[in-house]
């Protein structure tokens, strides 16, 4: 391998020329030296710098922790209360459902009430051939007579068709518009 060649030359004063390349170095050295005390003087500000960013992000870190923490806290707090609506929600909903079933089943028992009422009348009704009129077929007693002129008298109202009704238009307090909600799915669910 051929690294390189030179071809020297004789010089008529060697002291010069030596003199010349200690110079040359000692001002190279000298600038070397310079710049390496610059980047030794930038490298202990940059591990300065580092130091001090580290030791934000440490404190950033620790004050995010304490944040999630407080977050935390706070979310566990808000979570539970909406769990405790949820299920007194989910109470309100049954107890809506149970009241409509219990408003259906007695409504139910009133309408079978009401039809048993008037088999009732029905077989209670006179089935004598004697005339149109079952008050004369049969005479009463005298106060039995009395009592039958009353209730026939047009000023005396019998009591129990507005009892009827009442039952019949009577709800369940807190419950109406469930109730009429209930209501209208029951003939959609019928047909």
């Amino acid at each position: 391998f051929r690294l390189g060649s030179l071809k020297m030359q004789e010089v008529p004063s060697p002291a010069e020329v030596v003199k010349e390349l200690l110079g040359y170095c000692l001002d190279s050295l000298g600038k070397l030296q310079a710049k390496s005390e610059h980047l030794q003087r930038e490298n202990e500000r940059l591990f300065s710098n580092w130091s001090d960013v580290e030791r934000r992000l440490e404190k950033c870190v620790e004050a995010k922790e304490e944040l999630e923490a407080d977050l935390y806290s706070r979310f566990v707090l808000v979570l539970n209360e909406k769990k405790v609506k949820i299920r007194n929600l989910q109470k309100l909903l049954s107890g809506a459902k149970e009241s409509a079933v219990d408003a259906k089943c007695a409504r139910d028992s009133v309408a079978t009430t009401q039809m048993v009422i008037k088999k009732e009348n029905h077989y209670d009704s006179s089935t004598d051939e004697e005339g149109e009129n079952p008050a004369r077929a049969s005479l009463p007693s005298a106060p039995e007579r009395r009592d039958s002129s009353l209730l026939g008298s047009p000023d005396v109202v019998d009591p129990a068709p507005r009892r009827k009704r009442r039952q019949r238009t009577a709800k369940p307090a807190g419950t109406g518009a469930k109730v009429a909600a209930y209501e209208a799915e029951q003939p959609a669910q019928e047909k």
